[in-house]
């Protein structure tokens, strides 16, 4: 029996069926389970079960689903984001001290200097009271007691024409042995391989 046998007809969002079996029924479009087309591929590939012993699929469980999935990859995008945070204000100090030590390289290099200077000797920086700065070779204590006043701090002056507070000296050169050990490893662990 087709549907013009049935005498199907769609009044106000009804369906209305006038066969004589159901007559007089009715179905709501509410009642309708399923409006588009019907799966038609491999019973595994189904968006919805297809026998009775299959998992059901509800709704609420899929919003579930999807709900937690969301939230981990929130959690897991925060987690990326504070590091990343971490990293910039890192970045942010390391940039600060940069800019300091740059300033203070400045000043000495305008302090005043009258003999030629040597990378990797130690000066010695003094200050007059009228704020003058210059450099000796001498340290305060290689003057006999008889040294001018004013001392601020020794220097040791770098081949890259920065300075090196004598107290950092030690802790710059180690960073410098493990990064020339570190390169010293690489470069030959590269000229091995074949």
């Amino acid at each position: 029996m087709g549907l013009w046998e049935l005498g199907v007809g769609v009044r106000e969002g009804q369906l209305q069926f006038q066969d004589q079996r159901i007559k007089g029924s009715r179905v709501s479009d509410s009642d309708q389970k399923y409006s588009g087309d019907n799966f038609r591929g491999a019973d595994h590939a189904s968006p919805y079960p297809v026998s009775r012993l299959g998992a059901p699929v509800s709704l609420v469980d899929m919003a579930k689903v999807i709900e937690s999935a969301s939230s981990k990859v929130a959690l897991r995008t925060n987690a990326q984001l504070e590091v990343i945070v971490e990293q910039m204000k890192a970045l942010q100090e390391r940039a600060r001290e940069i800019i300091e030590q740059a300033s203070r390289d400045v000043d000495l290099i305008h302090a005043e200097c009258r003999f030629q200077r040597v990378p990797g000797r130690v000066y010695h920086l003094y200050e007059r009271a009228d704020g003058h700065r210059f450099f000796s070779m001498l340290g305060p204590d290689e003057y006999g007691g008889a040294g001018p006043p004013g001392f601020v701090a020794s220097y040791r002056y770098e081949h890259d024409e920065s300075w090196t507070r004598l107290d950092e000296v030690e802790g710059r050169d180690r960073r410098r042995a493990e990064i020339q050990g570190f390169v010293s490893n690489r470069l030959l662990s590269a000229r091995e391989a074949p």
